[in-house]
């Protein structure tokens, strides 16, 4: 597991992975442009998140790519990528009692993200600076080749001691708007708090259904379940918040597809088991209960199937801003804290 740190404004930023990419042999300039999707997903990055398309130009100099496929490769990756994406089983979770405020996080993915994912820090002067946590963008072992591997983070954490992770959703269907990790990147540049990220996600169109967890270290949470069309944010009920991957939102839950387009999926399942293991024990619950819970080989929530791995999990006490990091959950268990 690597860890990287990139310091600079956001084109000097770029150039920092722009290089890392071209030494793994990243091969943008084949990419092949759709001029019509380019153009609309361009206009949103445009006007939400010109700071991104610095980055990339940035990332094309560093690697010297072509800069014009190399931002359409990345501000369309994810509409190019969504309707063949393959299972995707996250569970966050807190927990808000007499001893502080706590979140977990599992993040289950195909086997071969637990050899390459990465956790690297963003130190930029005009903004935030943030940990993440990235899969890498692979979605199989055939993606697992230094050439294929991208930064797209899954969880970030802000030096103002906001955390920020994805889980998938299975809405129906897609629209232009910037990509999950650019939204996640977003928030912890921009954000203060839970609030300040609402707002974000109020005026920032997203092109991909995805649930967003967010907590601060006042200890508020909430999540921001989202079709891509439109969003809902779900609260703590008696000190609870829990997202897997369904929606839990009356009206967003009318547009799930996730029992039609994958019957068997456990999402309920882990829903309810972390419900129920919170509950026995939600009064004395604290953050070293965390990895007890999620990193159980015997239950759902820790996943170890052929195509599906648990690759890391996140147990933050968030108002004392303590954060720990474990990978190999299913097997030789590793951790390290996490400093932002």
């Amino acid at each position: 597991m690597i860890t990287r740190t990139f310091r600079g404004g956001h084109f000097e930023i770029g150039a920092q992975i722009g290089e890392i990419y071209r030494k793994n042999g990243m091969k943008i300039n084949d990419v092949p442009i759709n001029q019509q999707l380019f153009k609309r997903q361009l206009r949103v990055y445009e006007k939400h998140y010109p700071d991104l398309l610095e980055e990339l130009r940035g990332v094309a100099c560093g690697g010297n790519f072509n800069e014009q496929k190399t931002i359409y490769n990345f501000i369309t990756s994810e509409l190019r990528w969504f309707l063949s994406a393959p299972e995707r089983s996250c569970t966050i979770f807190g927990v808000t009692n007499n001893n502080g405020a706590f979140v977990g996080r599992n993040y289950d993915w195909h086997p071969a993200a637990g050899k390459v994912f990465e956790v690297y820090k963003v130190i930029n002067p005009g903004k935030n600076s943030f940990v993440a946590l990235s899969d890498m963008g692979i979605t199989d072992y055939s993606d697992s080749q230094p050439k294929n591997l991208f930064y797209f983070p899954e969880d970030a954490i802000n030096d103002k001691g906001l955390f920020i992770g994805l889980t998938f959703a299975y809405g129906n269907g897609c629209s232009n708007g910037i990509s999950s990790a650019d939204a996640i990147k977003l928030v912890a540049e921009t954000c203060s708090d839970v609030d300040d990220a609402i707002s974000t996600f109020k005026k920032v169109p997203l092109c991909c259904p995805k649930n967003f967890f967010v907590a601060d270290k006042n200890g508020d949470m909430a999540v921001v379940e989202h079709t891509s069309k439109k969003f809902k944010v779900v609260y703590p009920e008696n000190g609870v918040l829990i997202q897997t991957n369904h929606y839990v939102d009356a009206e967003l839950a009318k547009d799930d597809t996730v029992l039609a387009t994958r019957p068997d999926h456990n999402t309920f399942l882990r829903y309810y088991e972390t419900l129920q293991n919170i509950n026995r024990s939600k009064s004395g619950f604290n953050k070293s209960k965390i990895i007890d819970l999620l990193g159980n080989k015997s239950r759902i929530v820790c996943q170890n199937l052929p195509g599906l791995k648990t690759i890391w999990t996140l147990a933050m006490d968030i108002k004392r801003q303590k954060y720990k990091l474990y990978w190999n959950v299913t097997g030789n268990r590793k951790s390290k804290t996490l400093n932002v």
